[in-house]
Formats: structure tokens, sequence, C-alpha cells
């Protein structure tokens, strides 16, 4: 009994400009993605977003819908195009998904690992949130396919949403809690991110630090006191970001820093300049930056404060800010971001623009690093992989797992650079 195909796989592949479904590629043409993390060379990671909710799995729709200030949307609504009216400028090329779903979870680190990109860093807002609860499925698949994850902290977690910070010493109580947590178990598991043997966790910050509570961002006093308390238990490498608009410097106590987006120009030139003398100095380990391939948050109308756009020239903007990174030699980079349809800030596979991003991610990592990149045709598989863990879960509960097992052995090819084996195992499902 052949198993019915989801017709999107082939209007998708259709639609790419690689050379439809068939892949012709051998494992020769490129190099085989490392199937094991690398902890003292050069690493690439995207910061990753698991806020989408959908009604058929979490039971209503979250982040993908929009109804603050400015234009509604509404994704039970199908705009002239047939898709869905989300809040965003991109539609995902799966469609609007739920995070919790392991089959979109797999389906985006394998794509990011087609890619170049050696883990993800979650957005995380605290012990109480569904992002908490999502680390151990993350952290799990990352491990069956030799990814990574890491943690980026919200300042503002610790003041509000979960909380309700009464104190400025409450959020700070807030952060050694919510440090320890994420040291003591999820920095525990062996596909937590670590370099040079220390579990990462960077921080986002956008909010000037002040005496008052209302300010949810911690100075860098406070942050020299959430460390020191922290790394009492366990050890930790903490790198913040850097803003343009911010007058605090954050330089003298964490472990590293990076850029945030708002910084270009002479703030992005002053920013490296730093970074450069304090490695020279001793003062830093290593040199990371953060690139990205635009911004565009119109979906969401700026939260209700009007839009803000940085254009993506096709791509040139992209290519400019690896091409800035690249010449300080970077050995951590962070892209800005996987999935923040909100924001625009995606090279997650689109309707749009599909395989540009990865492709062009691909081709700076493999830079980066100094070894030859995959195969574009790579890029193709983690879709094919999805839409057949799709079909699987609609088998009855007998079939379901020795198919899951040729699946499992396609990812195990996929892993090693043997694009054409893997394609062959998923052919072999497709028929039964």
């Amino acid at each position: 009994m052949n198993m019915k195909w989801p017709k999107l796989l082939f209007a998708v592949c259709a639609a790419l400009a690689l050379g439809g479904c068939t892949l012709v590629f051998s494992p020769e043409e490129g190099a085989p993605m490392s199937s094991e993390f690398n902890p003292t060379g050069q690493v690439v990671v995207a910061h990753y977003f698991t806020w989408f909710k959908t009604p058929d799995v979490g039971g209503s729709w979250k982040n993908w819908d929009w109804k603050g200030n400015g234009p509604q949307h509404d994704p039970e609504k199908f705009l002239s195009s047939g898709r869905r009216d989300i809040a965003s400028v991109f539609y995902p090329l799966i469609g609007p998904y739920d995070s919790s779903r392991p089959e979109v979870i797999e389906y985006h680190m394998l794509s990011a690992k087609a890619a170049g990109i050696d883990g993800f860093l979650l957005d995380w807002y605290g012990i109480p949130s569904d992002e908490d609860k999502y680390m151990p499925v993350l952290l799990d698949t990352a491990k069956n396919i030799g990814f990574k994850i890491g943690i980026c902290f919200e300042d503002k977690a610790m003041f509000g949403y979960h909380y309700n910070a009464r104190t400025r010493e409450e959020a700070v109580q807030n952060a050694i809690a919510n440090l320890d947590h994420i040291l003591a178990t999820h920095a525990q598991h062996p596909a937590y991110l670590r370099v040079d043997g220390l579990p990462v966790v960077v921080n986002f910050s956008w909010t000037e630090p002040t005496d008052s509570v209302q300010a949810q961002g911690f100075s860098a006093a406070e942050y020299t006191h959430i460390l020191s308390e922290v790394r009492r238990k366990n050890p930790v490498h903490f790198i913040h970001d850097f803003h343009c608009h911010t007058k605090e410097s954050y330089w003298d106590a964490v472990d590293n820093v990076y850029p945030w987006l708002d910084v270009n120009g002479e703030c992005l030139d002053r920013f490296y300049a730093t970074i450069q003398q304090r490695k020279t100095d001793g003062k830093i380990p290593y040199l990371t930056s953060l690139v990205y391939a635009g911004f565009d948050n119109t979906g969401v109308w700026g939260w209700g404060d009007g839009p803000f756009v940085t254009p993506r020239e096709d791509g040139r903007f992209y290519e400019r800010s690896w091409e800035k990174a690249l010449s300080n030699d970077i050995r951590l980079v962070q892209i800005a971001t996987w999935n923040d349809f909100g924001e625009g800030a995606v090279i997650e596979p689109t309707v749009e623009f599909k395989y540009q991003y990865l492709q062009l991610t691909a081709r700076y990592a493999a830079k980066l690093k100094g070894i030859p990149p995959a195969g574009e045709e790579a890029l193709l598989i983690p879709l094919k992989i999805y839409e057949a863990r799709l079909v699987i879960a609609q088998r009855d509960p007998e079939s379901r797992a020795p198919l899951n097992a040729k699946l499992d052995s396609a990812i195990v090819s996929f892993r090693r650079g043997q694009y054409t084996e893997a394609e062959e195992l998923l052919r072999t499902i497709r028929n039964e």
C-alpha cells in the first residue's frame, strides 16, 4: 500500500531554483556536515523562538496574530494568495506552525545544520515559561542530530512576564535563581552549547538600567553581583549584548560582549575596536559578533508603535553583515534570527525567498570555518524528512516504528553528508 505523499512537498520543490526534488548530489561534490560539535573551533549559532502556537496543537493562535495598534492580523482568515493572514511580512515555507511539534523542531535543526549552523540560542523567559518546558525536547532532539542548544537570557523576564518584581533586588534574586536553574539542569545535558568547556548563556536587554524597577535591565554592577553568586555553584560563560543607545558599559562585568541589531556605522566600528583591544589585552578569550539579514516588524506594527524596516537588499545586507564579522577574526557568530517572524528578521526558509538565506549562511559559515560548504541540494532533505514524519504520524501505530526507524537512518546519512543514501531511504519510505 503506497503512502499518500503531501502535495506541498512537490509544490515547494517545483518552485525552488535548485533543480527540483530529485537530488543528483554525491558526497564527493561537497563537504559532509560534521556529526560532532567542535568546542575549540569557530561556531555559528542562530537565535531561536518557540513562542508560536496553532489551535490544532496549542489550543489557540499565538504570535501569528496581531490585535494591537496598526493593521490587524487574524490567521483564521485567508488572503487572496491562499495564505493565512499572519502577523509577518514573510510566510514560513511549511506554513504557520506550532513550536511544540517535534516534527517542526527536527525540521528546523536539520535545516540549520545543512546551512552550517551549529546550534540555536533559545530566547528564554524564565523557569515558569513554555520556553523552559520545551528545553528537554530541544536538547534531546539536538543530541540525536549532532546539534547544540544554548539560552538567550532576557533581563526583562526577571522583572515581569511570569514574575512581578517589586524592587530591583527582587529582580536580581530572580536572575540568580533562574541562571542557577539553567546551569544546574539544562547545561548538564550533552547537547547544551559549550565553548572551551563552559556552558554559554547570552543576554538580551534593550533597556537602559536606572534605580527604578520600571527600567527592566540590569546594570553592570548588578550583573557583577548576579554572576558572582551564580558562579558559587556552577561555571558559566556569560555574553552580554552591546547597544548603541545605552550608556552603561558591561565589558568589565561579563565574560564577553556582542553587538545587537541597532549597532551600525560608527557604533559597530567602536564595538569592533574595543573587542579587538580587549582580546589583545587578554581580557576576553575570543571575539564574538552578530549578523542579520534585515528587519521588518510591519506585521506587528512595531509592537504597536509603528513599523521599523531595515531592507534586505536581496541578500546584500546579510552579505555585508557577514563580511564585516569575518574581517574581524570572529570565532562565535550569532545570527539574528532563525525565526522571529514578527520582526521579519528570519533566515528560516520562507515562501518569499525560499532557501536564499540558508545558501548564503552555508557559504559564509564554511568560509568562517575554513571548510567547503555542503551542496545546495542538501538543503532540500530536511523538508522531505519533515513531510515524511507528518505522513507517518497518520499511519497506524504498528507501522510507525519501522518507518520512523528508516527516517532516523536517513538522518544519520544526512549528518554524514551521504545525501544520495538519505534520499534513497526517503524514496523507499515513500513507496511503503
